[in-house]
Protein backbone atom coordinates (compact mmCIF):
# COMPACT_ATOMS: atom_id res chain seq x y z
CA UNK A 1 0.00 0.00 0.00
CA UNK A 2 1.26 3.21 -0.76
CA UNK A 3 0.92 6.20 1.94
CA UNK A 4 1.41 9.70 1.95
CA UNK A 5 0.72 12.80 4.37
CA UNK A 6 -1.61 15.74 3.88
CA UNK A 7 -0.05 18.26 6.42
CA UNK A 8 -2.66 21.65 6.71
CA UNK A 9 0.07 23.02 9.58
CA UNK A 10 -2.57 22.81 12.41
CA UNK A 11 -2.32 25.61 15.31
CA UNK A 12 -3.76 24.40 18.55
CA UNK A 13 -4.70 26.71 21.33
CA UNK A 14 -1.68 28.35 23.31
CA UNK A 15 0.90 27.72 20.30
CA UNK A 16 1.55 30.39 17.72
CA UNK A 17 1.43 29.66 13.77
CA UNK A 18 5.25 30.18 13.66
CA UNK A 19 5.50 26.63 16.19
CA UNK A 20 2.68 24.88 14.00
CA UNK A 21 5.38 25.66 10.85
CA UNK A 22 7.86 24.47 12.26
CA UNK A 23 6.33 21.31 13.93
CA UNK A 24 5.08 20.75 9.75
CA UNK A 25 9.06 20.79 8.98
CA UNK A 26 9.98 18.55 11.96
CA UNK A 27 7.14 16.21 10.71
CA UNK A 28 8.43 16.17 6.41
CA UNK A 29 12.21 15.07 7.90
CA UNK A 30 10.52 12.55 9.93
CA UNK A 31 8.22 11.74 7.27
CA UNK A 32 10.93 11.23 4.71
CA UNK A 33 12.77 9.10 7.17
CA UNK A 34 9.73 6.51 8.04
CA UNK A 35 9.30 5.92 3.72
CA UNK A 36 6.59 8.02 3.37
CA UNK A 37 5.44 8.21 -0.38
CA UNK A 38 4.47 12.08 -0.76
CA UNK A 39 4.27 15.16 1.80
CA UNK A 40 1.60 17.61 0.39
CA UNK A 41 1.05 20.99 2.30
CA UNK A 42 -2.20 22.52 1.85
CA UNK A 43 -3.44 26.18 0.92
CA UNK A 44 -5.59 28.05 3.57
CA UNK A 45 -6.23 31.62 4.11
CA UNK A 46 -7.21 33.84 7.04
CA UNK A 47 -8.10 31.12 8.97
CA UNK A 48 -6.95 30.55 13.09
CA UNK A 49 -6.77 26.89 12.67
CA UNK A 50 -4.55 26.42 9.65
CA UNK A 51 -0.95 27.92 9.56
CA UNK A 52 0.07 26.43 5.73
CA UNK A 53 -1.05 28.84 3.59
CA UNK A 54 1.79 29.19 0.88
CA UNK A 55 2.39 25.24 0.18
CA UNK A 56 5.38 26.07 -2.98
CA UNK A 57 7.68 28.14 -0.02
CA UNK A 58 6.58 24.99 2.42
CA UNK A 59 8.05 22.64 -0.54
CA UNK A 60 10.87 25.00 -0.83
CA UNK A 61 12.32 24.59 2.77
CA UNK A 62 10.87 20.97 2.95
CA UNK A 63 13.33 20.00 -0.26
CA UNK A 64 15.94 21.22 1.79
CA UNK A 65 16.18 19.11 4.55
CA UNK A 66 14.83 15.84 3.23
CA UNK A 67 16.27 13.23 0.92
CA UNK A 68 13.99 11.49 -1.09
CA UNK A 69 10.17 11.98 -0.37
CA UNK A 70 8.22 13.80 -2.92
CA UNK A 71 6.53 17.03 -2.05
CA UNK A 72 3.78 18.42 -3.50
CA UNK A 73 0.71 21.56 -3.22
CA UNK A 74 -2.56 20.34 -1.87
CA UNK A 75 -2.89 22.01 -3.47
CA UNK A 76 -2.61 25.48 -5.66
CA UNK A 77 -6.23 27.15 -5.66
CA UNK A 78 -6.70 28.07 -9.24
CA UNK A 79 -10.01 30.13 -8.75
CA UNK A 80 -7.39 32.92 -8.03
CA UNK A 81 -4.02 31.32 -9.10
CA UNK A 82 -1.97 33.02 -12.25
CA UNK A 83 -0.87 30.16 -14.83
CA UNK A 84 2.28 32.47 -15.49
CA UNK A 85 3.80 32.77 -11.56
CA UNK A 86 2.42 28.77 -11.19
CA UNK A 87 4.35 26.77 -13.96
CA UNK A 88 7.70 29.39 -13.38
CA UNK A 89 6.91 28.52 -9.17
CA UNK A 90 6.66 24.65 -10.02
CA UNK A 91 9.67 24.57 -12.74
CA UNK A 92 11.89 26.21 -10.05
CA UNK A 93 10.74 24.03 -7.69
CA UNK A 94 11.41 20.73 -10.28
CA UNK A 95 14.95 22.65 -10.69
CA UNK A 96 15.90 22.72 -7.24
CA UNK A 97 14.47 19.01 -6.41
CA UNK A 98 14.57 16.82 -9.76
CA UNK A 99 12.02 14.08 -9.65
CA UNK A 100 10.51 15.11 -6.16
CA UNK A 101 7.68 17.56 -7.44
CA UNK A 102 4.32 17.29 -7.20
CA UNK A 103 1.84 19.74 -8.28
CA UNK A 104 -1.79 19.67 -6.83
CA UNK A 105 -4.22 22.19 -8.09
CA UNK A 106 -7.87 22.84 -7.07
CA UNK A 107 -10.61 25.00 -7.25
CA UNK A 108 -12.01 25.92 -3.69
CA UNK A 109 -11.37 29.20 -2.30
CA UNK A 110 -9.26 28.65 0.40
CA UNK A 111 -11.14 30.56 2.69
CA UNK A 112 -14.64 32.74 2.99
CA UNK A 113 -16.32 35.45 0.95
CA UNK A 114 -13.50 38.14 2.48
CA UNK A 115 -10.54 36.02 1.63
CA UNK A 116 -11.97 35.37 -1.84
CA UNK A 117 -12.24 39.04 -2.53
CA UNK A 118 -9.19 39.80 -1.28
CA UNK A 119 -7.91 37.27 -3.58
CA UNK A 120 -9.79 38.01 -6.91
CA UNK A 121 -11.10 34.35 -6.53
CA UNK A 122 -13.22 33.65 -9.56
CA UNK A 123 -13.96 30.01 -10.36
CA UNK A 124 -15.17 29.98 -13.42
CA UNK A 125 -12.14 30.77 -14.82
CA UNK A 126 -10.47 28.22 -13.39
CA UNK A 127 -10.45 25.47 -15.24
CA UNK A 128 -9.14 27.41 -18.20
CA UNK A 129 -5.92 28.14 -15.67
CA UNK A 130 -5.50 24.76 -15.45
CA UNK A 131 -5.44 24.04 -19.22
CA UNK A 132 -3.29 27.14 -19.44
CA UNK A 133 -0.43 25.62 -16.78
CA UNK A 134 -0.43 22.23 -18.44
CA UNK A 135 0.54 23.58 -21.68
CA UNK A 136 3.24 25.97 -20.15
CA UNK A 137 4.76 23.13 -17.78
CA UNK A 138 4.53 20.87 -21.58
CA UNK A 139 6.21 23.92 -23.35
CA UNK A 140 9.73 22.85 -24.02
CA UNK A 141 11.32 25.97 -25.93
CA UNK A 142 13.59 27.88 -24.96
CA UNK A 143 12.56 31.35 -23.71
CA UNK A 144 12.56 33.98 -26.76
CA UNK A 145 10.64 37.05 -27.43
CA UNK A 146 8.76 35.49 -29.77
CA UNK A 147 5.25 33.53 -29.89
CA UNK A 148 3.37 32.87 -26.26
CA UNK A 149 5.79 34.18 -22.89
CA UNK A 150 7.73 30.53 -21.92
CA UNK A 151 8.06 29.83 -17.99
CA UNK A 152 11.75 29.38 -16.47
CA UNK A 153 13.44 28.17 -16.03
CA UNK A 154 12.74 26.53 -19.57
CA UNK A 155 13.23 23.21 -20.41
CA UNK A 156 12.78 22.22 -17.13
CA UNK A 157 11.55 18.46 -16.58
CA UNK A 158 7.45 19.27 -15.11
CA UNK A 159 6.49 17.98 -12.07
CA UNK A 160 3.66 15.60 -11.70
CA UNK A 161 0.33 17.64 -11.76
CA UNK A 162 -2.86 16.12 -9.88
CA UNK A 163 -6.46 17.47 -9.77
CA UNK A 164 -7.50 17.44 -6.20
CA UNK A 165 -11.88 17.49 -5.70
CA UNK A 166 -14.70 16.30 -3.31
CA UNK A 167 -16.90 16.63 -5.94
CA UNK A 168 -18.28 14.42 -9.28
CA UNK A 169 -17.15 17.64 -11.15
CA UNK A 170 -14.06 18.24 -10.24
CA UNK A 171 -13.51 13.96 -10.90
CA UNK A 172 -14.55 14.51 -14.34
CA UNK A 173 -12.58 17.29 -15.24
CA UNK A 174 -9.58 15.71 -13.95
CA UNK A 175 -10.25 12.91 -16.19
CA UNK A 176 -11.21 14.90 -19.23
CA UNK A 177 -7.73 16.47 -18.79
CA UNK A 178 -5.61 13.45 -18.17
CA UNK A 179 -4.43 13.94 -15.03
CA UNK A 180 -4.23 12.00 -11.92
CA UNK A 181 -7.60 12.46 -9.26
CA UNK A 182 -7.17 12.47 -5.32
CA UNK A 183 -10.13 13.18 -3.53
CA UNK A 184 -10.78 14.48 -0.48
CA UNK A 185 -12.37 12.07 1.63
CA UNK A 186 -10.78 13.79 5.28
CA UNK A 187 -12.97 16.93 3.86
CA UNK A 188 -16.44 15.31 2.93
CA UNK A 189 -16.42 12.08 2.10
CA UNK A 190 -20.18 11.67 0.91
CA UNK A 191 -19.47 11.57 -2.91
CA UNK A 192 -16.98 9.80 -2.85
CA UNK A 193 -18.31 6.71 -4.82
CA UNK A 194 -19.92 8.51 -7.46
CA UNK A 195 -16.73 11.03 -7.75
CA UNK A 196 -14.45 8.10 -8.60
CA UNK A 197 -16.48 6.14 -10.55
CA UNK A 198 -16.91 9.36 -12.78
CA UNK A 199 -13.63 10.10 -12.78
CA UNK A 200 -12.77 6.01 -14.15
CA UNK A 201 -15.53 7.13 -17.06
CA UNK A 202 -14.34 10.38 -18.44
CA UNK A 203 -10.59 9.58 -18.59
CA UNK A 204 -8.45 9.93 -21.28
CA UNK A 205 -5.01 9.63 -21.88
CA UNK A 206 -2.52 12.92 -21.80
CA UNK A 207 1.25 13.57 -21.75
CA UNK A 208 1.00 14.21 -17.98
CA UNK A 209 -1.05 10.13 -17.60
CA UNK A 210 -1.62 7.25 -19.52
CA UNK A 211 -4.12 5.86 -17.32
CA UNK A 212 -6.12 6.93 -14.48
CA UNK A 213 -4.62 7.05 -11.23
CA UNK A 214 -6.43 8.07 -8.32
CA UNK A 215 -5.57 8.96 -4.70
CA UNK A 216 -7.92 9.38 -1.30
CA UNK A 217 -7.19 11.47 1.74
CA UNK A 218 -8.64 10.19 4.61
CA UNK A 219 -8.18 11.46 8.38
CA UNK A 220 -6.39 9.03 10.36
CA UNK A 221 -5.63 8.51 14.37
CA UNK A 222 -3.15 5.66 15.35
CA UNK A 223 -2.44 4.61 18.96
CA UNK A 224 -0.67 1.52 20.92
CA UNK A 225 -4.13 0.67 21.64
CA UNK A 226 -7.70 1.47 21.06
CA UNK A 227 -8.22 3.90 24.02
CA UNK A 228 -4.76 6.07 22.91
CA UNK A 229 -6.42 6.53 19.06
CA UNK A 230 -9.90 7.59 20.69
CA UNK A 231 -7.83 10.16 23.09
CA UNK A 232 -5.70 11.97 20.67
CA UNK A 233 -8.54 12.27 17.92
CA UNK A 234 -10.58 14.08 20.63
CA UNK A 235 -9.45 17.13 19.63
CA UNK A 236 -10.24 17.10 16.36
CA UNK A 237 -13.26 15.97 17.04
CA UNK A 238 -14.43 19.17 18.58
CA UNK A 239 -12.45 21.59 16.64
CA UNK A 240 -15.24 19.52 14.09
CA UNK A 241 -17.88 20.50 16.16
CA UNK A 242 -17.14 24.36 16.75
CA UNK A 243 -15.72 24.51 13.06
CA UNK A 244 -17.97 23.12 11.20
CA UNK A 245 -20.81 22.56 13.03
CA UNK A 246 -21.09 26.18 14.23
CA UNK A 247 -18.97 28.10 11.56
CA UNK A 248 -16.63 29.56 14.15
CA UNK A 249 -12.93 30.51 12.96
CA UNK A 250 -10.89 28.98 15.76
CA UNK A 251 -7.69 27.43 16.99
CA UNK A 252 -8.11 23.60 17.56
CA UNK A 253 -8.65 23.09 21.42
CA UNK A 254 -6.38 21.77 24.03
CA UNK A 255 -7.23 19.66 26.88
CA UNK A 256 -8.65 21.19 29.84
CA UNK A 257 -11.03 23.80 27.21
CA UNK A 258 -14.74 21.77 27.80
CA UNK A 259 -17.10 22.00 25.21
CA UNK A 260 -21.17 21.40 25.85
CA UNK A 261 -22.21 19.45 23.11
CA UNK A 262 -25.76 19.09 22.13
CA UNK A 263 -27.32 15.89 21.05
CA UNK A 264 -27.45 16.34 17.91
CA UNK A 265 -23.88 17.38 17.46
CA UNK A 266 -23.29 14.57 19.36
CA UNK A 267 -24.64 12.37 16.61
CA UNK A 268 -23.42 14.01 13.67
CA UNK A 269 -19.77 13.96 15.28
CA UNK A 270 -20.10 9.65 16.60
CA UNK A 271 -21.43 9.62 12.76
CA UNK A 272 -18.29 11.22 11.21
CA UNK A 273 -16.14 8.80 13.53
CA UNK A 274 -17.60 6.02 11.16
CA UNK A 275 -15.52 7.43 8.73
CA UNK A 276 -12.32 7.96 10.30
CA UNK A 277 -9.38 5.29 10.67
CA UNK A 278 -8.69 4.86 14.21
CA UNK A 279 -7.56 1.94 16.65
CA UNK A 280 -4.48 0.30 17.11
CA UNK A 281 -2.06 -0.16 14.37
CA UNK A 282 -3.47 -3.40 13.02
CA UNK A 283 -6.44 -1.88 13.35
CA UNK A 284 -5.83 1.23 10.93
CA UNK A 285 -3.91 -0.86 8.61
CA UNK A 286 -6.96 -3.83 8.14
CA UNK A 287 -9.08 -0.09 7.80
CA UNK A 288 -6.45 1.48 5.28
CA UNK A 289 -6.79 -1.69 3.26
CA UNK A 290 -10.47 -2.12 3.06
CA UNK A 291 -10.66 1.93 2.18
CA UNK A 292 -8.52 0.36 -0.42
CA UNK A 293 -10.30 -2.07 -1.73
CA UNK A 294 -13.36 -0.48 -1.72
CA UNK A 295 -12.09 2.69 -4.11
CA UNK A 296 -9.70 0.90 -6.15
CA UNK A 297 -7.05 4.11 -5.39
CA UNK A 298 -3.50 3.59 -6.09
CA UNK A 299 -2.71 5.62 -2.96
CA UNK A 300 -3.69 6.84 0.52
CA UNK A 301 -2.74 9.94 1.89
CA UNK A 302 -3.29 10.48 5.88
CA UNK A 303 -4.30 13.24 7.59
CA UNK A 304 -3.84 13.62 11.46
CA UNK A 305 -4.45 16.42 13.85
CA UNK A 306 -3.86 16.18 17.61
CA UNK A 307 -3.74 18.31 20.31
CA UNK A 308 0.26 17.75 21.31
CA UNK A 309 3.27 17.39 18.14
CA UNK A 310 4.64 13.81 19.91
CA UNK A 311 1.11 12.25 19.38
CA UNK A 312 0.86 13.20 15.86
CA UNK A 313 4.23 12.37 15.44
CA UNK A 314 3.66 8.93 16.82
CA UNK A 315 0.41 8.27 14.85
CA UNK A 316 2.54 8.90 11.87
CA UNK A 317 5.34 6.58 13.31
CA UNK A 318 2.87 3.61 13.81
CA UNK A 319 0.96 3.75 10.33
CA UNK A 320 4.84 4.13 8.38
CA UNK A 321 5.57 1.56 5.45
CA UNK A 322 9.16 1.15 7.60
CA UNK A 323 7.60 0.68 11.04
CA UNK A 324 7.82 -2.90 11.94
CA UNK A 325 3.97 -3.98 11.93
CA UNK A 326 4.22 -2.34 7.80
Amino acid sequence: MTISILDQSPVVHGTTSSEAIRQTMDLVQRADALGYHRYWFAEHHATASFASASPAVMMAHAAAITQRIRLGSGGVLMGHARPLEVAETFRTLQALAPGRIDLGLGRAPGGDQRVMNALGYDPKGAVERVREVMQMLADQRVATNNGNAVAVPDQTSPPEIWMLGTSVDSASTAGALGLPYAFGSFIDPTNITAALTAYHQSFMASAFCDAPKTMVATVAFCGETDAEARRIMQCSEQWFVQSFLRGQNVRFPASGEPLDVTAQERVITAFRRETVIHGDPASCRQQLEHLRQATRCDEIAIVTITEHHEDRVRSYELLAPHHPAS
